[in-house]
């Protein structure tokens, strides 16, 4: 019986992560059916509902049936249900990305109840959150090689969030009885080797630069695809910190990118003109930022431009909507200012008069930092990037081997004289 409720509970995990992996290559066909039939809203109503529903079922649990009289849970418990709501709400430009709270949410449950079976203290919590985590790095890698998916830093942060916060939920809200606050050797071991994992596997993203995809598609033709994709990282991005306008990020220098643009406008606006009504997707993968960093970026730029107005359009007025508006229009100066040549032949220009009208509603001291090619702009040197990854690893290494000769200290010194135990007859 023991054995058959392990490989049900485990089964259940592969299912769930399974499923999540699976979406990937599909989730733009739902996106587009869902959106046409019930608009695109209707994903973050359904996050809502769902957490709503969940939060309920759960105080209900907690109150009537386990009769927990702890004021502490029920906040904690409310504290996560809200956390979820805020970043659902956050999420609202792009609903569909808020799914993934309720997918890493019940990855996370399925996590805790399989190593139910195996842990049976508070490193349990850690765990699952390590292995969800892990889960959501290769979703992430899988949309990084899929067509019309985009590899993104911060989707991996909210794959991990959504994990974390359902273990805080169990840890501080439900807190089952049979964890213990002791912690084993091998508990503790699970937990490193995961963290290890984890850590190894978001080293080798952070290196996966333009330069080492070009030499892998060398050493493998049949990988020449993974050229088309976006770029992961790139440690040498440049932060542009220009007054008036803002922090942008680009491959290139700004002196490169005025010289480009006088040299070559004419050539790049007839791109930009041919592709204008073929999918913004098509053009990324063919124009990538490898390739063609100056092109890619402009059209990036135009895009980001271009949604922020519509997003403000559709807002009614306050903060939101000023931020929308902010974007929009610091990135069509950016544009106005850097890429002059190719702006005005491309077509892609704003008229002059709508560009004062928009100033006019702009507060000019608003600060602003665009996301175009960013990444994760913290880590900017690899090597010390790896240095922090092996220096945490050996840390955690020492911390295992110190806590192992601590226990089994401990245990000698309760240990009876003679090493007998003593009768429980």
């Amino acid at each position: 019986m023991k054995k058959r409720q392990i490989f049900l509970s485990w089964l259940w995990v592969i299912l769930c992560a399974a499923s999540i992996l699976a979406i990937v290559p599909l989730a733009r066909t739902i996106q587009y059916f869902v959106s046409k039939w019930l608009g695109r809203s209707a994903f973050g109503y359904f996050v809502l509902i769902s957490v709503a529903i969940f939060l309920a079922f759960m105080l209900w649990l907690l109150f009537f049936r386990l009769r927990v009289r702890r004021i502490s849970s029920y906040l904690c418990l409310t504290a996560v249900g809200f956390t979820y709501v805020y970043f659902t709400l956050k999420l609202w430009a792009h609903p569909e990305e808020a799914v993934h709270f309720l997918e890493y949410g019940l990855l996370s449950f399925l996590l805790f109840r399989a190593l139910r079976n195996h842990l049976a203290d508070i490193t349990i919590y850690f765990s699952a959150f390590f292995l969800g985590s892990l889960v959501g790095l290769f979703d992430e890698i899988l949309q990084w090689i899929t067509p019309r998916r985009y590899w993104d830093f911060r989707d991996v942060g909210l794959n991990a969030l959504a994990v974390l916060l359902f273990q805080i939920a169990l840890a501080f809200g439900i807190k089952p009885k049979d964890i213990a606050r002791s912690i084993r050797p091998p508990s503790l071991r699970l937990a490193s080797i995961l963290l290890t994992i984890n850590l190894i596997l978001l080293g080798l993203c952070f290196s996966n630069t333009p330069q080492r995809v070009a030499s892998l598609t060398r050493l493998f033709p049949l990988l020449s695809f993974l050229e088309k994709e976006e770029i992961m990282h790139e440690f040498e991005q440049k932060k542009h910190n220009l007054p008036g306008l803002g922090v942008f990020f680009s491959r290139l220098d700004l002196k490169e990118i005025k010289a480009i643009d006088e040299a070559r406008h004419r050539e790049l606006a007839a791109i930009l003109k041919e592709w204008a009504d073929r999918p913004y997707e098509d053009f990324l993968r063919t124009f990538s930022a490898q390739k063609e960093p100056f092109l890619h970026e402009f059209r990036v730029r135009i895009f980001r431009r271009d949604q922020k107005l519509r997003e403000a359009n559709k807002l009614s007025p306050g903060r939101r909507r000023n931020q929308a508006l902010v974007a929009a229009f610091r990135e069509n100066l950016y544009l106005e200012k850097y890429f002059p040549l190719t702006l005005r032949d491309s077509g892609y220009a704003w008229p002059e008069e709508f560009t004062r009208n928009l100033a006019q509603q702009v507060p000019p001291d608003a600060s602003y930092q665009s996301p175009v090619g960013a990444g994760f702009w913290l880590v900017r040197s690899e090597s010390s990037l790896w240095a922090a990854i092996l220096i945490t690893i050996f840390l955690l290494v020492k911390m295992n081997l110190i806590y192992a000769w601590l226990v089994r200290k401990r245990d000698k010194k309760n240990q009876p004289a003679g090493g007998i135990e003593p009768s429980t007859c």
